[in-house]
């Protein structure tokens, strides 16, 4: 709803600005991270007892990464030509990563011990003040700029509250900056980093490049209805995130019982998307003239389309579960760039041919590729011995 009002009081293209730096940006939330919350989970959920001596030497350790990849997007920015305001714009968006690190390391270390609430809360928590800071400068009339700077002040706020009151003292741990347990860590993650980079880049790849070839304008139509895909893809990602230390556990004592439980929650997720793609489908053009009026009754076309591309990223949402916790996720990775690169070079050759659907058309060739690819890793790995 509230990028429905944003698309409705700014033009297209200044639409078409605010969702490529949103995209653009995104892009290093996973490198700040650094697959650390996949090693909290792996491990914690196996050893709760390590959660103390976990958090104090993974706080500052979430703040060095956050500032560097501070830097890297900023870096990465001015690599893609772009300078004055724009640049302002994506250097004011990637600020949001420093309390947002901490707010979400927290909440890593409770889903590690199934116990999904502090993340439910702060994710909405997260949604809702960046809502009402962000139309709040908005009607103090800072723009773009203001609209971008409320995800900064917004994770601030959540932070600060989530550490006050009774979670602030269960958090109160005293602060190590252990170089060599976070070589260690680094060591390990980097996997888990490079799989969600290309993951997150991957998803938000085509308004990229349609932003860069196409204009400002085509990344409006296009981002005004990827903003619902992004919206969507939280519903089989949270699922999964919920099973992720069950199927870390089952995959060490009983892959019988996991195979099961994979092929369980695949038929569930892939039932309940036909419905939502379907309608997707028959609906693009009426509901965003409806949604969003008629400047982006364009998008319609790239909404239907997107019905597709949802079905296969709901039922390819599991298969990281097994891959990332099997005995060498490693094996895993050149598959992984394989999939970004037929993306990356689908779109590069249909974007200018066909226009903006040819980045929907883009992540449909990928999620197909992806479907084939990982289920022949994921019954690979639930064929072999329990892992060690």
């Amino acid at each position: 709803m509230y990028f429905v009002i944003l698309a409705r009081v700014f033009s297209v293209e200044n639409f078409g600005v605010l969702a490529w730096v949103l995209g653009f940006g995104y892009n290093f939330y996973p490198l700040a991270d650094f697959g650390i919350e996949r090693i909290i989970l792996k491990d914690i959920s196996r050893e709760p007892k390590k959660r103390k001596v976990y958090l104090a030497k993974l706080i500052p350790l979430k703040l060095v990464l956050a500032i560097v990849s501070v830097l890297i997007s900023v870096s990465a920015a001015l690599m893609l030509g772009l300078k004055g305001f724009r640049l302002f714009l994506v250097f004011v968006f990637a600020l949001s990563m420093l309390p947002y690190n901490l707010v979400f390391l927290f909440a890593a270390f409770d889903n590690a011990r199934e116990r999904v609430t502090t993340f439910t809360v702060s994710t909405v928590a997260v949604s809702i003040t960046s809502v009402v800071f962000g139309l709040s400068m908005f009607k103090l009339g800072f723009g773009l700029g203001g609209i971008l700077a409320s995800y900064f002040f917004s994770s601030l706020l959540v932070l600060i509250l989530s550490l006050s009151g009774k979670r602030g003292k269960r958090f109160k741990v005293n602060w190590q900056l252990d170089w060599q347990f976070n070589k260690k860590i680094l060591a390990r993650s980097w996997v888990f980093a490079s799989f969600l980079v290309l993951a997150v880049f991957y998803l938000r790849l085509p308004l990229i490049l349609i932003g860069r070839i196409l204009g400002d304008y085509s990344s409006g139509i296009y981002g005004a209805a990827s903003k619902f895909i992004e919206a969507g893809i939280l519903i089989p990602q949270s699922l999964a995130l919920a099973l992720f230390p069950s199927f870390s556990k089952m995959i060490l004592k009983n892959k019988n019982k996991l195979k099961k439980e994979y092929l369980k929650n695949l038929s569930l997720l892939f039932l309940f998307s036909l419905p939502i793609g379907l309608a997707m489908f028959l609906l693009g053009r009426p509901f965003m003239g409806l949604v969003y009026g008629q400047n982006y009754l364009a998008s319609g076309e790239v909404f239907s389309l997107f019905g597709l591309v949802m079905v296969l990223f709901f039922v390819n949402s599991l298969s990281g579960n097994i891959i990332q916790t099997s005995k060498n996720p490693k094996a895993f990775l050149p598959w992984s760039v394989a999939n970004f690169l037929i993306a990356l070079i689908s779109g590069l050759i249909l974007i200018p041919k066909v226009g903006v659907v040819g980045g929907v058309f883009a992540l449909l060739i990928g999620e197909v590729f992806g479907l084939v690819v990982n289920n022949i890793f994921v019954f690979k790995i639930l064929k072999t011995n329990s892992e060690k």
